[in-house]
């Protein structure tokens, strides 16, 4: 009976552990997103929730929103409700990280127009005057996919008439392999192309000539 007692207890504690580390390594990556994400784009970026695997370090990330600039109606520029994920769960604690696969679903994105400037637009230059700080850490993903999203138009001049456009599917690979890229570099690789995708469909999915028409109405009463 003792021992089998004793048996109980060591599985407790071993139990208690990996509860206790999966939870660390998923906070340790759900605030690593929010940390560079929010430096890089000088805005609020949020993650609801990451679930990672001990067993192969497969797993998802929930509720990844980045919040506009200021002055703009919409809350959000970006949700992504889901991606999954697949970590070397060793490379954790190295020098470099390395993400396997990367696969973000659906991501919704929202082009608003104010002025001469844009919100996407402003994220995207952002991203060019970031990325290249010095981190302790490298990433390294091997395998990048973006499935089918979807950019939503809106202007100042007319907040009610909004168009909407797909994004389409791409794919990247080996993002940061050969350039020791930091942690910013490898996520700006990331966003990047999915902000200027979104700014050139926004461009051609009839927003423009919204525009005039309504401007049109405007100067002809």
């Amino acid at each position: 009976m003792k021992i089998i007692k004793a048996t109980g207890v060591v599985l407790g504690v071993i139990i208690i552990g990996i509860v206790k580390l999966t939870l660390s390594i998923d906070g340790m990556v759900k605030s690593g997103i929010e940390k560079n994400g929010s430096e890089m784009l000088n805005t609020e970026v949020s993650v609801a929730d990451v679930d990672l695997s001990l067993l192969d370090g497969s797993g998802s990330i929930e509720g990844f929103e980045v919040n506009n600039p200021e002055k703009y109606n919409s809350e959000n520029a970006i949700r992504i409700k889901k991606a999954t994920i697949r970590v070397d769960l060793a490379s954790l604690f190295s020098d470099q990280v390395i993400i396997k696969d990367l696969r973000i679903y659906a991501p919704e994105l929202t082009f608003e127009q104010e002025g001469m400037t844009a919100n996407l637009k402003e994220l995207n230059d952002q991203l060019d005057t970031s990325g290249d700080e010095d981190s302790d850490k490298m990433l390294v993903i091997e395998h990048l996919i973006v499935d089918k999203g979807k950019v939503t138009v809106s202007t100042d001049i007319d907040r009610e008439r909004m168009a909407s456009a797909e994004i389409d599917r791409f794919e990247l690979n080996n993002i940061g392999k050969e350039g020791n890229n930091t942690i910013q570099q490898s996520i700006k690789q990331v966003i990047e192309p999915m902000l200027q995708e979104a700014i050139t469909k926004a461009a051609t999915s009839g927003v423009l000539d919204q525009l005039k028409n309504k401007a049109k109405e405007i100067i002809n009463g």
